[in-house]
């Protein structure tokens, strides 16, 4: 079987702002096609960490087809692993340099080719780039060395100290040739990594001239974010990292073809982890390389779990990363930080059934389990829906760009992220949280916010909504699947992701865009104006701040959007809009950041800021080609998620609409708020799948805010949710699993059908 590998090379124009290095960016980042040929994806989904020769039988007999994890009694790896080649080619421990006996080896072997005859699949244990002794006396410029002028440690003291190899070096080379042996020797499946990133500062001699010679700079001595040369550096980091793991991909399905890559990749399941920035574990472009990325989702959480919705965006935005594709998340099952209590198997269950919502495999821990919710209980959840799950594709209608330059090089310490860079937030439990805020004050990147408050409105009002990157916002064959592109405050947008943009709402397409979009380059540089201002109706003049958080409210300012006559268009007349309205009142407050607009000829004005001494636009609607703009000049998105109030979800969800046109979604759901949608199809757009998952927390809110984790002990049913397609030739539906037909009711506005009863998740398939 050969590897057929496709790349979609696109070279990043580099435009320089008003504080732009003088050397020119003539260096090219590669955005991969997917390498994936491992078809036992399909048929084998079901993954569980912690498995041992022990336990191996009892956990395949429960269910599980995807085995990975588990220490035997000397630290080794159950599947394999942490292993590197020695100096000699044989296999090291990775952490201490020593020799793995032969009959370890044959042992682990065995274990593999047990799992393979009952059908199961393996995958290796893989961690970090750790520098072995002999790797540090011999070469010990391949050390990642992380200050100017450092110099790498001895092997003496390596033995108190672990570090790491930097993959930018020759050791990124050594560490490939180790796990192309490691797949010959034990016959892996795939491998799981954690430690699998590029979140150094590395000023090694590799990286040193490397970046010399693609850039004719040297690497700066600062991770200051605010200075733009670091910020081109951070760039470059990202780009050569991409690479590496193309070539690590490649180099191991050569071998074996089938092989799956699967390691931990950016963690944003720790909740807190975007407010790193601009550290990075990974990049966007290389899940395109990556079989199926794995995630901790509930990791590291604050104290405070009630909500669900950012473990929704999280699965949902992974599902963006690898482009359409599932990847494995492994929800945690535990409360109050990391301690290892089981919760109720309700809030097991909204866990569970939320990653395979929003269009990603759940994974299993062998540790996380009770009498109640069983391994055999968790593998059966999913094994009943496989069939509706396998080779799903998203139903194409609105796309959010959710971009690495915006969310790495825009949300600036002291601007517009209040935790600093470094400042580790951590669980308190099994990792120290270093953060100096309290937990109610910890905000992450503004772009991050914006796009979770624009998540949160798409689902609150139950609509179609994927997440793309920015190699998607590229790519004109990628946006043309879908009516509206959002912006959720993207600053960040290289001259092609405009163009492509530019180009496809003249086309027909819908924009909604919010803030400062595209008024930056890929690399935070500040442009004059909006790239787009031609296609948002509306040009750059400022940017004002009016956010807060409670209980300090100290500027904030109110908007007139029209009640009646004129002033009233599809977006802001909603009865929703309305309710926000006192008696006797024409304004509504707001609370973030706004940007002052001027609009430009042909484009129409809708609703101000009643600030002094100048009213600004609120929002601008323009006429594109034949496609439809909607600029916000307010980071509503953030607003909603920040400090919200319930006419900003229907100026969302309304100027989505409005952008589309007539383009609607072919599927309407009517439900309450708590209850999310996600839409999905089979066979070529035959099949339509729709995902519903209940989201009501009968417990929440019963504790101190700030320590009030989610522990449904309950789930409350909802009854009577209706489903309308536009389409007419719809045969059949049922509710899965369990293929419960349900009636169809023909009317003007299409086909309708009534789900009775939805308790925790439940699909409805239309055929």
């Amino acid at each position: 079987m050969n590897i057929r590998v496709s790349m979609i090379l696109s070279i990043l124009s580099l435009l320089a702002g008003s504080h732009a290095p003088a050397a020119a960016d003539d260096w090219q980042v590669t955005f991969p096609s997917p390498l994936s040929s491992a078809t036992w994806l399909d048929s084998h989904q079901r993954l569980c960490f912690g498995i041992d020769g022990k336990n191996l039988n009892e956990a395949i007999e429960d269910g599980t087809n995807v085995i990975c994890g588990g220490t035997n009694a000397a630290g080794i790896g159950f599947a394999g692993g942490p292993f590197i080649l020695g100096k000699n080619g044989e296999i090291t421990d990775i952490m201490s340099g020593a020799p793995v006996p032969e009959q370890t080896l044959a042992e682990l072997r065995s274990r593999v080719d047990a799992a393979h005859a009952q059908g199961a699949k393996f995958l290796g244990e893989v961690i970090r780039f750790n520098m072995t002794p002999w790797l540090q006396a011999e070469h010990p410029d391949w050390q990642d060395i992380n200050s100017p002028g450092g110099t790498p440690i001895t092997v003496e003291q390596l033995k108190t100290s672990h570090v790491l190899g930097c993959w930018n070096s020759p050791y990124g080379d050594w560490f490939i040739k180790s796990q192309v042996e490691l797949v010959k020797r034990l016959d892996w499946d795939g491998y799981n990594m954690d430690g699998f990133g590029c979140w150094s500062h590395c000023f090694c001699p590799s990286c040193t001239s490397a970046y010399r010679a693609d850039t004719g700079r040297e690497i700066p001595a600062a991770q200051d974010v605010n200075a733009s040369e670091y910020r081109h550096y951070v760039k470059w980091r990202l780009g050569r990292y991409t690479r590496f793991v193309q070539k690590w991909t490649a180099a191991v399905k050569a071998v074996k073809p089938d092989f799956v890559t699967a390691p931990w990749t950016t963690g944003p399941g720790r909740w807190w982890h975007w407010m790193g920035a601009p550290a990075a574990e990974g990049t966007d472009a290389m899940h395109r390389v990556l079989d199926a990325p794995f995630l901790e989702l509930f990791w590291d959480f604050p104290a405070d779990q009630g909500t669900n919705l950012l473990p929704s965006f999280t699965c949902r935005y992974y599902r963006g990363l690898t482009g359409d594709r599932p990847a494995w998340i492994l929800p945690y099952l535990c409360g109050q930080g990391q301690f290892n209590m089981q919760p109720p198997r309700a809030e097991c269950d909204l866990r569970e059934m939320t990653v395979l919502t929003n269009g990603c495999i759940p994974a299993q821990g062998y540790w996380q389990q009770s009498a109640d919710a069983s391994l055999a209980h968790f593998n059966k959840l999913a094994e009943e829906r496989e069939p509706f799950t396998r080779d799903a594709k998203s139903l194409k209608w609105a796309a959010m760009l959710v971009g690495e330059s915006s969310r790495l090089l825009y949300g600036l310490p002291g601007a517009r992220t209040e935790v600093p860079l470094g400042a580790w937030i951590g669980s308190g439990v099994d990792t120290p949280d270093i953060g100096k805020l309290a937990p109610g004050e910890r905000r992450m990147p503004a772009h991050m916010e914006s796009a979770v408050g624009v998540f949160r409105a798409m689902m609150e009002d139950h609509l179609p909504l994927d997440i793309i990157i920015e190699p998607d916002v590229e790519n004109a064959d990628t946006l043309s699947r879908y009516k509206v592109l959002i912006l959720p405050n993207a600053a960040c947008l290289s001259a092609k992701a405009n163009e492509t943009i530019r180009a496809f709402v003249k086309a027909g397409g819908g924009l909604v865009a919010m803030h400062e979009s595209s008024v930056c380059n890929e690399f935070g540089d500040r442009r004059e104006d909006f790239s787009l201002a031609d296609i948002f109706g509306a040009h750059f003049k400022a940017t004002e701040d009016f956010s807060a958080r409670w209980p300090n409210y100290p500027k904030w300012t109110e908007l007139y959007l029209g009640i009646a006559g004129p002033d009233l268009h599809p977006i802001n007349d909603d009865p929703v809009v309305r309710s926000n309205y006192r008696r006797g009142s024409d304004r509504l407050q707001y609370i973030g950041w706004m940007t002052d607009v001027e609009v430009a000829t042909g484009a129409v004005k809708l609703g101000r800021r009643l600030s002094a001494p100048t009213e600004w636009p609120f929002i601008v609607l323009n006429q594109a080609g034949s496609g439809r703009s909607a600029y916000f000049a307010a980071d509503i998105g953030q607003a909603y998620f920040i400090a919200p109030y319930q006419y900003q979800r229907r100026l969302i969800s309304n100027a989505v609409r409005w952008a589309a046109a007539a383009a609607q979604p072919p599927i309407r759901v009517s439900a309450p708020l708590c209850v999310q949608a996600a839409f999905y199809t089979q066979n070529d757009g035959r099949r339509k799948i729709v995902h519903l998952l209940n989201e009501v927390n009968t417990s929440a809110n019963r504790a101190i805010p700030e320590n009030n984790p989610s522990q449904r002990e309950e789930t409350l049913p909802i009854s009577d949710i209706t489903l309308l397609l536009t389409e007419s030739h719809i045969a059949s539906a049922f509710e899965e699993p369990g293929h419960r037909p349900l009636p169809l009711k023909n009317t003007d506005k299409g086909v309708e059908v009534t789900l009775p009863r939805l308790n925790v998740h439940s699909m409805i398939v239309f055929e």
